[in-house]
């Protein structure tokens, strides 16, 4: 890389760096987190495959196993917690570099002469500048939950796929069966990435303008690979998914509702913001329209990964049920990022250039700032002290909606842990209920009022009532 770009990819990882540790364990813990937090912190690993199944159904534990030694090593601080989802974080900010220099050894026929070498390292080393400030992405990976360890997965995965498609090498097939076990180990949403390779499997299949040597055998063998890494799974995945199945008919994915048409453009908006989106935007086309005749093979490339996954996701959602959830498609935004910095490169001066990739960061910063001066966490810290404080001997806290359950325990006294339950209308143990003011369904909330009338106190997002 020349020294400009090595400059550009140092300062992405230091800037990422500390957008993703810095204050981490400021905000408090959230409900989907309390529910990683008990079963990584569970004293066994039968226990962490026990708790994920029932906290976290229809998914694989390697997430929350590895969060469990983490735990052993580190504790379960808040900062400790989430410190694996930012090193996770910084090891994508890595990855997009050399998966961006395989993006463009595709060749196409008919292309110009490619984009030399310090074009393609600059394009590389502003991927993942942009990468490092981007919202979306900082905030899966300032989280203790599993999407950071997808994302770093998910481009690992496909920079092991374009590099077997190019060199056919035994050591790359054997890392792209292990990173597609993987994967899915994480979470079997990314199978929509699965199917965006074998998508360009069969681009490549079928079109004589990619060039690959050995055309038929290169794309049977890599497809064979990917299936090979994806069946050692299958049998490991009918409990899970199972699982996954009896949660669904018990109404636990109600909150999930059917998208409209519009929902892929509008993905990219709410990640990247109201203001900074016309400009990313905009640097892509420009990007895609001014590299097209030398690239079209990687640029068709980043088109499909970028645009794929979601719009799999809004047709699963229209002809299964509803599906459409902005972090089971994150793995998409790397590809975007790739397309803007295309775009900032194909300025025609180092000023221009320039110019181009301190907007895109000025406003992804803008909107970090913006991000940060609102108010998104529920203060479960006070509500816990307030329901232990007045708990009688022998009594149980009542929590609602039940997936608040664990964030709650996280917060009181140990001892007390298995004081905290789910309300239930039908139980007369509880003397204290902890009530979110969202989450919950209306006729739930009413009856909660009505069987602990007196309000104790209210703080951000959470009310304490008693009998």
């Amino acid at each position: 890389m020349s020294r400009s770009a090595l400059l550009i990819a140092f300062i992405a990882l230091l800037a990422g760096a500390y957008l993703r540790f810095h204050h981490l364990g400021a905000l408090q813990m959230s409900a989907d987190e309390g529910a990683t937090w008990a079963a990584a912190d569970a004293s066994s690993i039968h226990e962490v495959v026990a708790i994920q199944q029932s906290h976290n159904p229809g998914k694989l534990p390697l997430h929350d196993l590895i969060l469990h030694g983490w735990i052993t090593v580190f504790g379960d601080g808040l900062f400790a917690l989430r410190a694996l989802s930012a090193l996770f974080g910084l090891a994508t900010i890595v990855l997009i570099i050399p998966l961006t220099r395989e993006i463009f050894r595709i060749r196409s026929e008919g292309d110009d002469p490619p984009l030399q070498h310090w074009d393609v390292d600059m394009i590389a080393a502003l991927s993942a500048l942009i990468c490092a400030v981007s919202l979306i992405m900082i905030k899966y990976d300032r989280e203790a939950r599993m999407y950071g360890l997808v994302v770093a997965l998910a481009l690992a995965h496909l920079w092991f796929f374009l590099r077997a498609l190019r060199r056919q090498s035994l050591l790359d097939y054997v890392a792209l069966a292990l990173l597609t076990s993987a994967l899915i180990a994480v979470n079997p949403v990314t199978l929509a990435m699965l199917a965006v390779e074998g998508i360009w499997l069969l681009v490549i299949l079928v079109s004589s303008r990619i060039d690959y040597r050995n055309r038929v055998v290169t794309v049977l063998t890599s497809g064979a690979v990917i299936l090979a890494g994806l069946a050692v799974l299958l049998p490991a995945l009918y409990a899970p998914l199972t699982a996954g199945r009896a949660a669904f008919a018990a109404g636990k994915f109600d909150w999930l509702i059917e998208p409209q048409w519009w929902e892929p453009v509008a993905f990219f908006n709410k990640a990247t913001g109201s203001v900074g989106f016309p400009l990313l935007v905009a640097l892509a086309a420009w990007g895609v329209w001014k590299a097209w005749q030398q690239a079209r093979g990687a640029l068709a490339f980043v088109l499909l990964i970028m645009w794929a996954p979601p719009l799999l996701l809004v047709a699963g959602s229209l002809l299964w049920r509803p599906m459409f959830v902005e972090r089971y498609a994150i793995y998409s935004f790397p590809a975007f990022f790739i397309l803007v910095a295309i775009g900032i490169c194909q300025f025609d001066s180092t000023v221009a250039c320039a110019a181009g990739a301190v907007a895109v960061v000025v406003v992804s910063l803008g909107h970090i700032h913006s991000y940060s001066m609102k108010t998104h966490e529920v203060d479960w810290s006070e509500a816990a002290q307030t329901a232990q404080t007045s708990l009688p001997p022998e009594k149980t806290i009542a929590v609602a909606p039940p997936y608040a359950v664990e964030v709650v325990r996280y917060y009181v006294s140990p001892p007390l842990r298995g004081n905290v339950v789910s309300y239930n209308p039908g139980d007369d143990h509880s003397a204290v209920a902890i009530l979110a003011e969202h989450g919950v369904n209306p006729s739930l909330e009413a009856q909660v009022h009505r069987d602990y009338p007196h309000q104790l106190r209210h703080v951000s997002g959470v009310v304490v009532l008693s009998r």
